[in-house]
Protein backbone atom coordinates (compact mmCIF):
# COMPACT_ATOMS: atom_id res chain seq x y z
CA UNK A 1 0.00 0.00 0.00
CA UNK A 2 1.79 3.92 -1.31
CA UNK A 3 2.02 5.72 1.59
CA UNK A 4 -0.45 8.61 1.65
CA UNK A 5 0.49 10.34 4.98
CA UNK A 6 2.39 13.52 5.35
CA UNK A 7 3.20 14.35 9.18
CA UNK A 8 3.47 18.31 10.18
CA UNK A 9 4.66 18.49 13.84
CA UNK A 10 5.09 21.71 15.31
CA UNK A 11 5.90 23.22 18.98
CA UNK A 12 6.82 26.23 21.34
CA UNK A 13 10.38 26.19 21.68
CA UNK A 14 11.09 24.28 24.95
CA UNK A 15 8.27 21.72 24.34
CA UNK A 16 10.11 19.02 22.90
CA UNK A 17 9.52 18.89 19.88
CA UNK A 18 13.25 17.95 18.02
CA UNK A 19 14.17 15.24 20.85
CA UNK A 20 10.16 13.02 20.25
CA UNK A 21 10.82 13.71 16.28
CA UNK A 22 14.60 12.14 17.21
CA UNK A 23 13.13 9.49 19.27
CA UNK A 24 10.73 8.28 16.36
CA UNK A 25 13.25 8.20 13.46
CA UNK A 26 15.51 6.34 15.71
CA UNK A 27 12.68 4.02 16.82
CA UNK A 28 10.81 3.73 13.85
CA UNK A 29 12.03 2.91 10.13
CA UNK A 30 9.18 4.33 8.62
CA UNK A 31 9.40 7.86 8.67
CA UNK A 32 11.97 10.20 7.21
CA UNK A 33 12.84 13.85 8.10
CA UNK A 34 12.02 16.29 5.58
CA UNK A 35 15.31 18.59 5.48
CA UNK A 36 14.43 22.61 5.26
CA UNK A 37 15.96 24.88 3.06
CA UNK A 38 17.74 27.81 4.73
CA UNK A 39 19.57 30.96 4.10
CA UNK A 40 21.20 31.13 7.82
CA UNK A 41 24.52 29.84 8.47
CA UNK A 42 25.22 26.54 9.75
CA UNK A 43 25.61 26.32 13.93
CA UNK A 44 27.81 24.25 15.40
CA UNK A 45 27.04 20.30 15.17
CA UNK A 46 25.00 20.81 12.09
CA UNK A 47 25.51 19.32 8.94
CA UNK A 48 24.94 20.53 5.82
CA UNK A 49 21.74 18.14 3.87
CA UNK A 50 21.60 16.60 6.98
CA UNK A 51 20.15 19.03 9.50
CA UNK A 52 19.41 21.81 7.09
CA UNK A 53 20.07 22.33 2.84
CA UNK A 54 21.80 25.60 3.57
CA UNK A 55 22.05 28.17 0.58
CA UNK A 56 22.83 31.61 -0.24
CA UNK A 57 19.63 34.58 -0.41
CA UNK A 58 20.28 34.23 -4.43
CA UNK A 59 19.82 30.87 -4.81
CA UNK A 60 17.22 30.49 -2.03
CA UNK A 61 15.27 33.59 -4.72
CA UNK A 62 15.85 31.43 -7.34
CA UNK A 63 14.22 28.95 -5.81
CA UNK A 64 11.27 30.89 -5.45
CA UNK A 65 10.93 32.13 -9.05
CA UNK A 66 11.40 28.19 -9.89
CA UNK A 67 8.69 27.42 -8.06
CA UNK A 68 10.87 24.91 -6.07
CA UNK A 69 8.77 25.30 -2.39
CA UNK A 70 5.74 24.03 -1.15
CA UNK A 71 5.86 26.84 1.56
CA UNK A 72 8.53 29.21 2.25
CA UNK A 73 8.62 32.02 4.88
CA UNK A 74 11.46 34.44 6.44
CA UNK A 75 12.08 34.47 9.96
CA UNK A 76 14.58 36.77 11.89
CA UNK A 77 15.81 38.23 8.36
CA UNK A 78 16.59 34.03 7.54
CA UNK A 79 14.63 32.03 4.56
CA UNK A 80 13.10 28.79 5.61
CA UNK A 81 11.64 26.67 3.04
CA UNK A 82 10.33 23.42 2.27
CA UNK A 83 11.35 21.94 -1.58
CA UNK A 84 8.70 19.85 -3.52
CA UNK A 85 11.95 17.61 -4.34
CA UNK A 86 12.65 16.83 -0.87
CA UNK A 87 8.93 15.51 -0.64
CA UNK A 88 9.69 13.43 -3.59
CA UNK A 89 12.70 11.93 -2.01
CA UNK A 90 11.31 10.34 0.78
CA UNK A 91 8.03 9.30 -0.37
CA UNK A 92 9.69 7.77 -3.80
CA UNK A 93 11.24 5.52 -1.31
CA UNK A 94 8.40 4.64 0.70
CA UNK A 95 8.44 6.73 3.66
CA UNK A 96 6.35 8.97 5.68
CA UNK A 97 7.87 12.55 5.37
CA UNK A 98 7.89 14.55 9.30
CA UNK A 99 7.65 17.80 8.69
CA UNK A 100 9.41 19.75 11.90
CA UNK A 101 7.99 23.65 11.31
CA UNK A 102 6.86 26.53 13.46
CA UNK A 103 3.62 27.85 13.62
CA UNK A 104 3.81 30.25 10.55
CA UNK A 105 4.77 27.32 8.09
CA UNK A 106 2.48 24.92 9.44
CA UNK A 107 -0.47 27.52 8.63
CA UNK A 108 1.28 27.62 5.11
CA UNK A 109 1.09 23.53 4.63
CA UNK A 110 -2.38 23.37 5.96
CA UNK A 111 -3.14 25.28 2.30
CA UNK A 112 -1.11 23.69 0.37
CA UNK A 113 -0.57 20.00 1.43
CA UNK A 114 -2.10 17.01 0.55
CA UNK A 115 -2.76 13.66 2.65
CA UNK A 116 -1.71 16.05 5.80
CA UNK A 117 -1.95 15.19 9.56
CA UNK A 118 -0.74 18.21 11.66
CA UNK A 119 0.09 17.89 15.05
CA UNK A 120 1.10 20.15 18.09
CA UNK A 121 3.24 19.64 20.66
CA UNK A 122 2.31 21.46 24.14
CA UNK A 123 4.11 21.34 27.31
CA UNK A 124 1.74 20.31 30.45
CA UNK A 125 1.81 24.31 31.16
CA UNK A 126 3.79 27.26 30.73
CA UNK A 127 5.13 26.95 34.17
CA UNK A 128 6.94 23.15 33.33
CA UNK A 129 7.91 25.42 29.38
CA UNK A 130 9.67 28.26 31.47
CA UNK A 131 11.72 25.26 33.85
CA UNK A 132 12.55 23.39 30.88
CA UNK A 133 13.94 26.52 28.90
CA UNK A 134 15.74 27.48 31.99
CA UNK A 135 17.45 23.83 32.53
CA UNK A 136 18.73 24.19 29.05
CA UNK A 137 21.52 27.29 29.97
CA UNK A 138 21.07 28.16 26.58
CA UNK A 139 19.21 31.15 26.41
CA UNK A 140 19.88 35.04 28.18
CA UNK A 141 16.93 35.82 30.74
CA UNK A 142 15.92 38.08 27.78
CA UNK A 143 15.39 35.42 25.31
CA UNK A 144 13.41 33.09 27.67
CA UNK A 145 10.76 35.68 28.36
CA UNK A 146 10.89 36.31 24.83
CA UNK A 147 10.25 32.60 24.43
CA UNK A 148 7.42 32.23 26.57
CA UNK A 149 5.89 35.50 25.68
CA UNK A 150 6.04 33.48 21.71
CA UNK A 151 4.49 29.99 23.26
CA UNK A 152 1.96 31.69 24.73
CA UNK A 153 0.86 33.62 21.44
CA UNK A 154 1.44 30.40 19.46
CA UNK A 155 -0.32 28.11 21.64
CA UNK A 156 -3.51 30.29 20.88
CA UNK A 157 -3.24 28.86 16.90
CA UNK A 158 -4.05 25.13 18.40
CA UNK A 159 -6.88 24.93 15.92
CA UNK A 160 -4.74 24.97 12.80
CA UNK A 161 -3.86 21.33 14.38
CA UNK A 162 -5.75 17.84 13.69
CA UNK A 163 -4.03 16.86 16.94
CA UNK A 164 -2.81 17.79 20.16
CA UNK A 165 0.10 15.86 22.34
CA UNK A 166 1.05 16.88 25.52
CA UNK A 167 4.59 16.15 26.08
CA UNK A 168 4.88 15.13 29.96
CA UNK A 169 6.93 12.29 28.89
CA UNK A 170 8.81 11.65 26.13
CA UNK A 171 8.29 7.86 25.63
CA UNK A 172 4.54 8.65 26.37
CA UNK A 173 4.61 11.29 23.42
CA UNK A 174 6.45 9.11 21.10
CA UNK A 175 4.12 6.23 21.36
CA UNK A 176 0.86 8.77 21.07
CA UNK A 177 2.46 10.01 17.48
CA UNK A 178 3.06 6.82 16.43
CA UNK A 179 -0.74 5.73 17.26
CA UNK A 180 -1.68 8.73 15.75
CA UNK A 181 -0.11 8.34 12.21
CA UNK A 182 -1.27 4.37 13.12
CA UNK A 183 -4.80 5.22 13.24
CA UNK A 184 -4.77 7.87 10.31
CA UNK A 185 -3.51 4.92 8.07
CA UNK A 186 -6.22 2.80 8.68
CA UNK A 187 -9.39 5.85 7.94
CA UNK A 188 -11.69 4.54 5.37
CA UNK A 189 -10.69 7.66 3.13
CA UNK A 190 -7.41 6.60 3.03
CA UNK A 191 -8.22 2.66 2.26
CA UNK A 192 -11.68 3.44 -0.24
CA UNK A 193 -8.87 2.41 -3.35
CA UNK A 194 -7.35 -0.88 -2.23
CA UNK A 195 -11.16 -1.76 -1.75
CA UNK A 196 -12.21 -1.03 -5.28
CA UNK A 197 -9.67 -3.21 -6.62
CA UNK A 198 -11.48 -6.21 -4.56
CA UNK A 199 -14.25 -5.93 -7.46
CA UNK A 200 -17.00 -6.77 -4.40
CA UNK A 201 -18.00 -3.27 -3.88
CA UNK A 202 -21.51 -3.32 -5.25
CA UNK A 203 -21.89 -6.81 -4.72
CA UNK A 204 -24.79 -7.06 -1.57
CA UNK A 205 -24.38 -11.28 -1.98
CA UNK A 206 -23.25 -12.52 1.56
Amino acid sequence: MKNSIRVVISAPSGAGKTTIINRLLEKNNNFRFSVSTTTRKPRRGEINGESYIFVTDDEFRNMIRNDDFIEWAEVHGHFYGTTKKEIDRIEEGGHIPIFDVDVQGGRALRKKLDNGVFIFIIPPSIEILEKRLRNRKTDSEKNIRLRLKNAIKELKEFDIYDYIIINDQIDDAVYRLESIVAAEQCKKERIRSIISTFGGEDDNTT
